[in-house]
């Protein structure tokens, strides 16, 4: 009886004895359970210009990762994809916002960014504008296709058209950017889908669509910005005599020599803008030279070096502001903005600012409520004075675009269902995102 308790007993210890082996030999498996370093994936997308990134074991098979990679390069909108093995991701809300803010730390800080996790066939994603609508994005276009490249093709697609402020073309629940047309419609376009061609003509004359509106929209901020750099120019001419009356051939101001070399890198810099995002690092050389120039006429006329602040918020061509005054947009809330002394002055006074105005459409409004195509001009002026832009652009169509997530939020977000497309109107439903990174603003669907 012992000895058979013995036996028994020493099988036990070697059963024990040879699963611990093989836990201890199959590091991987459990491993796997984890997905990848979040600051390794962000390091691949920048590193290698490529942005999507492929863990051994993902669902994507090569033909497959050609395909989707080249649609994510022809893509208007940041968006970057990691492509990872079935079951790894357990936290997608979290993995989501490390991946998002580290993808915005290393373009700078300021940009409009879409991630996305690919959890075998699993989509989850989420965007630092679009407040609840990018998960739903992707649980539209997983539900609406049975492969995952076409699934992808629409999650990109929807992706761009929501950057844009359609965010009801983005959310519709056929193809994005259906005006739900009649049943027979319907009917025809799933047997192109089907047959899949019409589907890739569809893709195709959206991007170009796309495209076409978005070169549209950059040219128009492009021509606002030439005419601020064209506009400092003139106040450095206007201010080169007294300068150099001021002794030593205005040598001794050391300000001056910046202010002119701030003009000459805007110009260089703007003649090589290609995309919209650059146009903030013209704003921000201009914001610099105004301040610099604004030192040089203090010290030419011996006053106080003015502080520097951020720029008049009725009209950045005014300079820096020299002081904080109570306003508000029609229709909206009192708030502390920066102001010139002229329009500070003008609006306790009870009179109209000098608003900087731009044309949208064939119409004039001011730059602040001109839509998502202002987002990196305003950006460019205001982004280095902190919290103050939120404050300042509250109750506009840039506000929206402030609001929050990742240090820049987007534009069109919080639209309900039946809100027109197209870039007016005000967007509502934004929450304070914080350190809490989309809100739920994530999503998916098996396909």
């Amino acid at each position: 009886m012992t000895h058979s308790l013995r036996r028994a007993g020493a099988a036990t210890a070697a059963l024990v004895a040879g699963l611990l082996a093989v836990l201890a030999m199959s590091p991987a498996a459990s491993a796997a359970a984890a997905p990848p370093d979040a600051q390794k994936i962000v390091s691949y997308w920048k590193d290698n210009k490529d942005p999507l990134f492929v863990e051994n074991g993902a669902a994507l098979s090569s033909g497959d990762q050609s395909e989707l990679r080249t649609a994510l390069k022809d893509s208007k909108s940041d968006i970057y994809v990691a492509a990872l093995p079935d079951g790894v991701v357990t936290d997608a809300p979290g993995y989501l916002t490390t991946l998002g803010k580290a993808v915005v730390a290393a373009k700078g800080g300021a940009a409009r960014v879409t991630v996305a996790v690919l959890d075998g066939k699993t989509l989850y994603a989420s965007s630092n504008f679009g407040r609840g609508a990018t998960g739903q994005i992707a649980s539209l276009s997983t539900r609406n296709n049975s492969e995952l490249v076409p699934g992808m093709d629409e999650f990109i697609d929807r992706v761009n058209l929501l950057e844009q402020g359609k965010t009801r073309s983005a959310l519709s629940q056929g193809s994005p950017g259906g005006g739900g047309g009649t049943g027979v419609l319907v009917g025809l376009g799933v047997i192109a889908l089907v047959g899949g061609g019409g589907y890739l003509l569809y893709s195709r004359g959206q991007k170009k669509k796309l495209a076409a509106q978005q070169a549209k929209e950059l040219a128009m901020v492009k021509s606002t910005v030439d005419e601020d750099v064209t506009k400092f120019g003139e106040e450095i001419t206007a201010l080169d005599t007294d300068v150099m009356l001021s002794g030593e051939g205005g040598r001794h101001i050391d300000e001056w020599q910046n202010a002119i070399d701030s003009y000459e890198k805007a110009k260089t810099q703007l003649a090589t803008v290609e995309r919209a995002d650059q146009i903030r690092e013209v704003t921000q050389t201009l914001e610099d030279g105004r301040y610099s120039l604004a030192v040089v006429k203090a010290k030419v006329e011996d006053q106080p070096v003015p502080e520097r602040r951020a720029p008049c918020f009725f009209n950045p061509q005014h300079g820096p502001s020299a002081r904080d005054v109570r306003w508000a947009p029609p229709g909206g809330a009192v708030r502390d903005v920066p102001a010139c002394t002229r329009d500070a002055e003008a609006v306790e006074r009870g009179f109209d600012p000098q608003l900087r105005e731009v044309m949208v459409d064939g119409q004039r409004r001011p730059y602040y409520d001109a839509g998502p195509a202002y987002q990196p001009y305003a950006y460019g002026y205001y982004g280095g004075f902190g919290d103050v832009m939120t404050g300042m652009f509250i109750g506009t169509m840039m506000g929206s675009m402030l609001a929050g997530g990742w240090g820049m939020g987007g534009y069109g977000a919080g639209y309900s269902e039946g809100v027109a497309d197209g870039g007016g109107g005000d967007a509502g439903g934004w929450g304070d995102f914080g350190g809490d990174f989309g809100g739920g603003d994530f999503g998916g669907g098996d396909w």
